[in-house]
């Protein structure tokens, strides 16, 4: 838990010597006390998800930024597993392929999250979220992207990406 702490603070810390970051062991395991449903236990193990989860998330755009795109994917990957409905995990992964130039894998990475979040939730991804993809050119990877819905959330909108039957 201390490790996983340490690790945290550094990856979200503002940006100094990134070559050192990396994600460690104790990043990628489980639940704090995993069974255990005392009321510090579940506030504790839920403060620790979250810390686990912008910490991997800042981790992987760090990589990122260092060209460092596989080990980025894994952090944002790591994430994912841990939380599957977080946007902004699913928005690192994209940022990602985009900052690679797979742009085919970005549009993908995209509409299996379109999909995930409309069919478990029934809403659309955030205006922020198709963003990144709103430019990526059909003809690039015909079947992902003919998938995003470049009219369903327009630039700037405030309106609720819920979906009203």
């Amino acid at each position: 838990m201390r490790e996983l702490s340490a690790w945290a603070r550094r990856a979200i810390a503002p940006p100094g010597d990134d070559a050192e970051i990396a994600v460690p062991a104790a990043a990628l395991g489980g639940d704090l006390l995993p069974g255990w449903y005392d009321d510090w236990v579940l506030v504790e193990r839920e403060r620790l998800h979250q810390l686990r989860l912008h910490a991997l998330e800042a981790t992987a755009a760090r990589l990122a930024v260092h060209g460092r795109h596989w080990e980025a994917l894994q952090a944002a990957y790591a994430a994912v597993r841990a939380e599957p409905l977080r946007e902004s995990a699913h928005r690192t992964i994209v940022r990602v392929h985009l900052a690679e130039g797979n742009l085919a894998e970005a549009a993908r990475a995209y509409e299996l999250f379109r999909s995930l979040v409309e069919s478990e939730l029934g809403v659309l991804p955030t205006p922020r979220m198709t963003r990144l993809v709103q430019g990526i050119p059909p003809r690039c990877c015909s079947s992902a992207v003919a998938a995003v819905p470049t009219g369903a959330v327009p630039w700037g909108s405030t309106v609720s990406a819920v979906r009203v039957p």
